[in-house]
């Protein structure tokens, strides 16, 4: 039994070189160029891969800056909308000190041209009475609508007053200017270009006497003839 066994190991050993033929050398190198290219494309790929998740991991943090951005932006434009608000109130507020404190100033004024004329000055929102007229300068049979010039352009072409709809003021009307030291003699003309509401217009300037400017407080008065 034991000679069988021995026989059969002797056998095998020698059968199984055979069942495996051994590669050519040239064989061999082929094989070997072809797992190390495979090595190397593995290697690229991972490169790859390594690079696609920085990006991707770029590309998360850009979002993740541009929603605070977004956020940032919304934030501001609420307080902005906020701040208009605040500053309509406000303007509204400043305005109707503004127009205050020019019916104090037109008071004020009227009670200095009332001291060198030696006439009563006329309530702030009634039409003013002409100065007692010089021979030279009759007083004029009917006084019309009166104003104030309250702001002036840089240049002097264009000018606000405090006149509007409720005077009966329209686009195209035309207005004599006085200076508020003498109410009496005409400087200039003006013609109402706008109509802003009914307490305000816009007018240009037609004509001026030489050297003389629009200013704020001059008198306006509707041009009758």
């Amino acid at each position: 039994m034991i000679r069988r066994i021995i026989l059969g190991t002797c056998l095998l050993l020698c059968i199984t070189p055979s069942a495996f033929p051994k590669f050519k050398d040239d064989e061999q190198k082929y094989l070997d160029d072809q797992f190390k290219a495979i090595l190397d494309q593995m290697q690229a790929m991972g490169n790859q891969v390594a690079a696609l998740n920085g990006q991707l991991t770029e590309l998360k943090q850009n979002q993740a800056t541009l929603q605070n951005v977004i956020i940032r932006q919304q934030h501001q434009l609420q307080d902005l909308d906020e701040m208009l608000s605040s500053l309509r109130i406000g303007n509204e507020e400043n305005f109707s000190k503004l127009k205050t404190a020019l019916a104090d100033l037109r008071a004020e004024t009227d009670n200095a041209v009332s001291k060198l004329t030696g006439q009563a000055a006329a309530p702030a929102n009634a039409p003013a009475v002409a100065a007692v007229a010089t021979p030279a300068a009759p007083a004029p049979a009917r006084q019309s609508p009166q104003g104030y010039v309250t702001s002036t352009s840089a240049d002097g072409t264009t000018v606000m007053i405090d006149m509007g709809s409720a005077q009966g003021i329209q686009q195209g009307v035309k207005l004599a200017v006085y200076k508020a030291s003498d109410p009496n003699t005409r400087v200039g003309v003006i013609e109402v270009t706008q109509v802003v509401d009914s307490g305000n217009s816009r007018a240009s300037v037609v004509t001026m006497n030489p050297g003389v400017k629009p200013e704020f407080s001059d008198v306006v008065r509707v041009v009758t003839e």
